[in-house]
């Protein structure tokens, strides 16, 4: 799992989080007989992308790129596109809203649409919603993060309903994973956690694959 890069001040401030980090990772790069699948999102994808390649073993390969870039940067936007373009991929996961918390929703919206709509022309896209961030208690949804995620998954709603993609809804999935199913910092998920948000991210998946 990702180490917490998360920006949880919301450093509004800054164009980059204190550290900036990229991973990418695919395997069987040359076997082409079953259908690719790429997650792209952040440290949230990160934590589930095994559970999701052992759940599709013999069904599709699945490969991820996990950052904590901006949005809103040129370097994310061209290694996401790379990304995309370096393999004929069947399904794009993408699920990006929990860091570039100086984004203004404008912005957030826009940078986000133009990608999706680059993305689906290679492949079928499925947006996700991003998940709770919550307080220390590990049930009470952050003041800071509260509004903010919920503009941001209205938009990503609103461009999957105007460009005909699937939706799966992290977002209220992730509203019942209190307590035990969270890491202490109130972002990141425990094992529990994680096998549940990738049980939706693999039905959303075999849904369009």
């Amino acid at each position: 799992m990702s180490n917490i890069t998360f920006d949880a001040e919301g450093k509004t401030k800054t164009a980059k989080e204190d550290i900036e980090w990229l991973r990418i990772w695919c395997e069987e790069t040359n076997e082409t007989k079953l259908p690719r699948v790429a997650l792209i999102g952040d440290s949230i994808t990160e934590g589930y992308f095994r559970l999701v390649q052992k759940a599709l073993q013999g069904i599709a390969l699945v490969d991820y790129l996990a950052t904590s870039y901006s949005i809103n940067s040129a370097i994310y936007n061209t290694m996401v596109k790379s990304f995309a373009d370096d393999s004929a991929y069947a399904v794009v996961h993408f699920n990006y809203g929990l860091h570039g918390y100086n984004v203004d929703e404008k912005t957030y919206e826009a940078r986000c649409k133009a990608l999706l709509e680059y993305i689906s022309q290679k492949a079928k896209t499925i947006v996700a919603t991003s998940t709770t961030v919550l307080e220390n208690d590990l049930k009470t949804e952050s003041a800071h993060w509260l509004e903010k995620v919920r503009l941001r998954n209205e938009s990503l709603v609103k461009i999957a309903t105007e460009s005909a993609l699937t939706v799966d809804d992290l977002n209220a999935l992730s509203q019942g994973l209190l307590g035990e199913n969270r890491m202490p910092d109130g972002v990141h998920f425990s094992e529990k956690g994680y096998i549940a948000l990738a049980e939706s991210v693999v039905k959303s998946i075999q849904k369009v694959l």
